[in-house]
């Protein structure tokens, strides 16, 4: 079985690298390419594993059988990429082989009780895991390993609305925030072509006068179609104050449609997007969440970029499946929809993606268009980041705790009309969360290990042909990602690696939202601040004071492993495992101090720039494909 393990992996990365490869070119990915691209990938991992010291007979076997299982897989799935199904076929099988491996040398292991037991419970752990994070790998690459799509998504150009068009009641659901950022949103909006729509603005209680009365009067002036609404003593946050203004939907809306208060939409949103309600069947229609006013700002435009992966991967890979979501901005919902799935759920700190779950489960479709119509704020400093992290985490872990029942099989499950597909991608979308809980404790158990093997004097044998695999899986998941980036995304390789240090910097909040769900921790909605932030200095490092603990602690045991436990492979490996969650950890202050250097930076001058560019209405661009 090693030897499977170090071919796959090896095939793997080869498969990653030929890909990769294609894209660059804009591949359409040839048929006849069914048997060389695998006979290529799975000849390479031959040399590999035969110079790794395996028996030549064995590794033709091995890798043969391993081309014709990848030849089928290719020839089978017609709509993806033959370079794109053999990375999917060889990490399946790597990972099983790896698994097997794994048990194999734990049950051969001559270790104390408490090293075992720990070792055993880190290989349960990334077991259970397993099946999430594969298919959490299927949907970041799959826009990468598709040549062929089936829902549409594309902005209806050749729609053209008239007098009969539907009526949108447009909401801005707004809590303290700061009036001109608002009414440069209103004023954008007021500038919609589009004939028939109204805007309702709902203030939840703002107890501030001077923070909404500005709003009030400026919806006075721009007409009839503008509401304002200030109430006090709503709960549910944003859901509850949605709910709240369901009554006062003009009675000819058959649309509603959300718009965050410091987003800018372009002019064409709703004539571009509302044509799919022809349909009757729609229940939702979603575009992108984008960002501006982040290019003086080194963090902003990393931050920016650690944004777009989503947009471009995973949120396409859903829709495919007929499982895309709102995300609370941007969104047009049909009434009798939202009506249907019985309204915004207040419980819920992501209640944009929770009501997609029962749209989809009383019968309706959506469509998630990848053309970017509209752009917020990015959150100017690292506190506020991990703030919108949590909250976008914790979730879809709710999601999954309160809809369990929709996407089991019956009689366990409760009856919807969820496809197939739909109650797994809906239902991993909360699972992963709760992976990624159950994954924080893969370190305390790390460090249980080093204790324990040196109070021990023990050090597990592990074969060096076995980092093979582990080495090009690693390097395999890291060149996938640089490839879609750079071809989906459109970031240079400097940009990518500035998103990958702000997604690294919030790996730990994501952990402590996803843990906090797991374990049925209750947590406060917190809203993300729009306003002018002022450098902190040396005190911004206090958002990333629990990280900069664990990165020193991190650091010590990377270096304590190989000294304390001298001799053979697995040393190396956990001090590599030590290393990397440093790493991790250390984007964090990292992040912090570019954030608070950015706003210390930003001129008088500078600022007033912002504010002028804030009042002026964004245009639409493509989002990248």
């Amino acid at each position: 079985m090693s030897a499977v393990f170090v071919i796959q992996g090896s095939a793997h990365l080869f498969a990653v690298l030929l890909l990769g490869r294609e894209l660059s070119r804009s591949g359409s990915g040839r048929r006849h390419a069914i048997f060389t691209i695998p006979a290529l990938c799975y000849g390479a991992a031959a040399i590999v594993a035969v110079a790794a010291g395996f028996e030549v007979t064995l590794v033709a076997l091995v890798a043969t059988s391993g081309a014709l299982v990848a030849s089928v897989a290719a020839w089978r799935a017609d709509d993806f990429r033959p370079a794109g199904t053999v990375p999917g076929v060889s990490l399946l099988i790597a990972t099983v082989a790896g698994t097997i491996v794994s048990v194999e040398h734990l049950v051969g292991f001559d270790l104390s009780l408490p090293s075992q037991a720990l070792l055993w419970a880190a290989t349960i752990v990334s077991v259970i895991r397993t099946p999430s994070g594969l298919l959490h790998t299927f949907e970041s690459w799959e826009a990468g390993m598709r040549m062929r799509w089936h829902q549409p998504r594309d902005p209806l150009l050749d729609w053209t609305p008239d007098g009969d068009a539907p009526m949108v009641s447009i909401q801005v659901p707004t809590h303290a925030e700061p009036p001109e950022i608002v009414i440069a949103t209103l004023d954008a909006l007021a500038q919609l072509d589009y004939p028939n729509f109204e805007v309702l603005v709902i203030d939840n209680n703002t107890t501030d006068e001077t923070l909404w009365r500005p709003v009030e009067a400026h919806c006075a002036r721009l007409g009839a179609r503008f509401r304002f609404f200030h109430v006090e003593g709503i709960e549910g946050a944003k859901a509850g104050a949605l709910n709240w203004s369901r009554p006062f939907v003009d009675d000819r809306a058959t649309l509603v449609a959300l718009v965050d208060a410091d987003y800018q939409v372009d002019r064409s949103w709703l004539a571009h997007t509302v044509g799919y309600f022809d349909d009757p069947a729609i229940g939702f229609v979603q575009c992108p969440h984008a960002y501006r006013d982040y290019e003086h700002s080194r963090y902003g435009r990393m931050a920016n970029t650690a944004y777009a992966w989503a947009q471009a991967t995973e949120m396409v890979s859903r829709h495919e499946d007929g499982a895309g979501i709102t995300i609370g901005t941007m969104s047009v919902i049909r009434v009798c929809a939202l009506d249907a799935a019985g309204g915004w759920a207040e419980w819920c700190m992501t209640e944009d993606s929770e009501l997609a779950i029962r749209a989809h489960a009383a019968g309706y479709r959506s469509v998630f268009v990848q053309r970017v119509y509209g752009r917020g704020l990015i959150p100017e400093t690292f506190a506020e980041l991990k703030k919108q992290r949590f909250r976008w985490t914790y979730g879809p872990g709710q999601e999954l705790k309160t809809h369990l029942r929709l996407y089991l099989p019956r009689p366990l499950g409760k009856p919807s009309l969820l496809t197939g597909r739909q109650r797994a991608r809906h239902g991993h979308y909360g699972l992963v969360v709760l992976m990624i809980g159950l994954g924080a404790l893969a370190l305390p158990i790390s460090f249980g290990v080093l204790v324990s093997m040196f109070a021990h004097r023990e050090v597990p044998l592990i074969d060096v042909a076995l980092l093979i695999p582990f080495v090009a899986i690693l390097a395999a998941r890291r060149v996938m990602r640089w490839t879609l980036y750079r071809t989906l995304v459109g970031t240079t390789f400097r940009e990518w690696v500035g998103g990958s240090i702000v997604l690294l910097s919030v790996r730990p909040t994501v952990s402590l939202a996803a843990t906090s769900v797991l374990v049925g921790r209750p947590t406060l909605w917190e809203r993300t601040n729009k306003f002018r932030s002022t450098p902190a200095g040396y005190r911004a490092l206090a958002s990333a004071g629990t990280e900069m603990v664990l990165c020193a602690v991190c650091i010590a045991a990377a270096v304590a492993a190989p000294i304390f436990l001298q001799g053979g492979v697995f040393p190396v490996l956990l001090a590599a495992g030590f290393a990397w969650q440093a790493i991790v950890y250390a984007c964090a202050p990292v992040v912090a101090i570019l954030a608070d250097r950015d706003l210390r930076d930003s001129s008088p001058s500078r600022r007033a720039l912002q504010r002028d560019r804030a009042a002026t209405p964004c245009t639409a661009s493509n989002a990248p494909r």
